[in-house]
């Protein structure tokens, strides 16, 4: 199973995201939730780097064969309007893993929690 846990602060706003696991659903090269996850949170790293004036802190790795893991964290300075266009980007990547969390429930669990 892949987990998405989406960090927020007290305001609500999101922070960040850690991404752990593999959906299993099909063989590697054939499974369609871990495509369409990767490819959600692949967009969300490039886009937040391209277009916040600072860069998230990313941590991207293998955990196994086929688990990966990746937290992104979003700078603490950021500027009115990249926080605008960071909420932009999480939530929309947020709204697309409950989309396939609504299709693939047992493959894909998306949640949010306060960032401590």
């Amino acid at each position: 199973m892949i987990r998405a846990t989406f960090f927020e602060n007290k305001s609500g706003e999101l922070q960040g995201f850690i991404v752990e696991g593999h959906a299993g659903y099909k063989p590697a090269g054939e499974d369609i939730v871990c495509a369409g996850v990767s490819a959600l949170v692949q967009t969300a790293v490039a886009g937040l780097k391209h277009f916040l004036t600072d860069a998230p802190l990313v941590e991207n790795r293998i955990k196994s064969k086929n688990s990966v893991f990746v937290k992104l964290k979003l700078p603490d300075n950021l500027n009115e309007e990249d926080k605008r266009t960071a909420q932009l980007l999480l939530k929309t990547m947020e709204l697309g893993m409950q989309g396939i969390a609504g299709g693939y429930g047992e493959y894909l669990a998306v949640r949010r929690c306060q960032d401590v």
